[in-house]
C-alpha cells in the first residue's frame, strides 16, 4: 500500500493507494483508473468523474497541475516525509536565533549536501536520511547559515539526535 499526503493549493489530502483500482482519499474508499498518454498528460477517473491532467514537475515534491483547465499547485510527499517535515518545523529556537535540527526518525545519514558556513535558503536540502528503505530529504525550515553539522555520512542516528545547527 502506498501512502501519500498531497497538498493542493494549500489544502492537505491523505491518499492511500490500496491496489490498482481502489484508493482511500481522507479515509473514504474510491474506485480509480489512471491512464497515461505521455509523461505529462493523464486521464484520471475517480468514482466515474473524469479529470484530464497535465503535470509539470517544479522540484522533488512540487508540481504544477492543469486539471480540467484549472491551475493547481501541489506538494506530494509520502506520509513519512510529511511527518518528518512536521517535526522539523517544530524545532526548538533559542533566544539567539539558533535552530537545532533533530532527526525526525531513526535512520542512516546517506548524503550531506551542505557544510558548516554555507548560506542556505528556506526549504533547501541539507541532508538525506535513509529510514525504512526510503530516502528522506531533510530541508531547512528557515534561511540562514549552517553553523555546525553534528553527523557524517554513514552515521546511524536515533530519533531526536541533533543533525545540524542553523544561525537564522
Amino acid at each position: 500500500m502506498s501512502d501519500f499526503v498531497i497538498t493542493l493549493n494549500g489544502k492537505k489530502k491523505h491518499i492511500q493507494i490500496l491496489n490498482e483500482s481502489e484508493a482511500k482519499i481522507d479515509g473514504k474508499r474510491v474506485e480509480y483508473e489512471l491512464k497515461k498518454f505521455d509523461p505529462a498528460h493523464y486521464l484520471l477517473r475517480i468514482n466515474n468523474i473524469f479529470y484530464e491532467i497535465y503535470s509539470v514537475r517544479n522540484n522533488d515534491e512540487k508540481y504544477l497541475l492543469l486539471i480540467n483547465g484549472k491551475k493547481i499547485e501541489t506538494i506530494t510527499r509520502t506520509s513519512l516525509q510529511e511527518r518528518a517535515k512536521g517535526l522539523i518545523d517544530k524545532v526548538s529556537t533559542s533566544s539567539n536565533h539558533l535552530l537545532r535540527i533533530k532527526a525526525p526518525m531513526p535512520g542512516v545519514i546517506l548524503k550531506i549536501n551542505k557544510s558548516a558556513g554555507d548560506k542556505i535558503i528556506e526549504d533547501e536540502s541539507v541532508l538525506i536520511l535513509g529510514a525504512m528503505k526510503m530516502e528522506n530529504d531533510l530541508r531547512t525550515p528557515e534561511s540562514g547559515i549552517i553553523k555546525k553539522i553534528f553527523v557524517s555520512e554513514g552515521n546511524t542516528v536515533e530519533k531526536g539526535d541533533e543533525l545540524f545547527l542553523i544561525d537564522t
